[in-house]
C-alpha cells in the first residue's frame, strides 16, 4: 500500500466517521418522517466507492497525463451515472423518504467528491 492510499484511506475513513456521528446525532432528533433510514448504507456505498476509485485513479496516474486525464473524465461520468441510478431506484420505492434521501445523498457526495477531488489534485512525491 503505497503513502498516498494511506494518507487518503485515514481521510475517508475519518470523514465517514464524522458523516457517521453526525447523521446519528441529527437524525436522532429530527421526526421519523425526516429521517432516511438509508443514510448508514450511503455512507458504506459512498466510502467504499471513493476508495475503489482512488486506487484506480492511482494506476491511471502512473501512465501518460493524457490518459489519466480521459480516465478521470470517463470515470466521473460513470460514477454520475450509477449515482441517478440508484437516487432513481430508490426514489421510485421508498417515495416517502424522497427529500431526507436526496439531503442526505447530496451531503455525502459533496464531502466526498471534495476528498476525492483534493486527493486526486494534490502533487504526487
Amino acid at each position: 500500500m503505497n503513502k498516498n492510499f494511506r494518507v487518503f484511506l485515514i481521510r475517508n475513513l475519518l470523514a465517514a466517521g464524522f458523516a457517521a456521528i453526525l447523521s446519528f446525532l441529527i437524525f436522532n432528533q429530527l421526526p421519523e418522517k425526516y429521517t432516511s433510514q438509508a443514510w448508514p448504507y450511503l455512507l458504506i456505498f459512498f466510502t467504499l466507492g471513493n476508495l475503489g476509485l482512488f486506487m484506480l485513479y492511482q494506476r491511471a496516474k502512473e501512465k501518460k497525463l493524457s490518459s489519466f486525464a480521459n480516465f478521470f473524465m470517463l470515470a466521473t461520468f460513470l460514477k454520475l451515472l450509477v449515482y441517478l441510478a440508484i437516487i432513481t431506484v430508490y426514489l421510485l420505492y421508498n417515495r416517502d423518504e424522497a427529500v431526507p434521501f436526496l439531503l442526505s445523498f447530496f451531503i455525502y457526495y459533496i464531502i466526498f467528491t471534495a476528498l476525492e477531488v483534493n486527493a486526486v489534485t494534490k502533487k504526487s512525491n
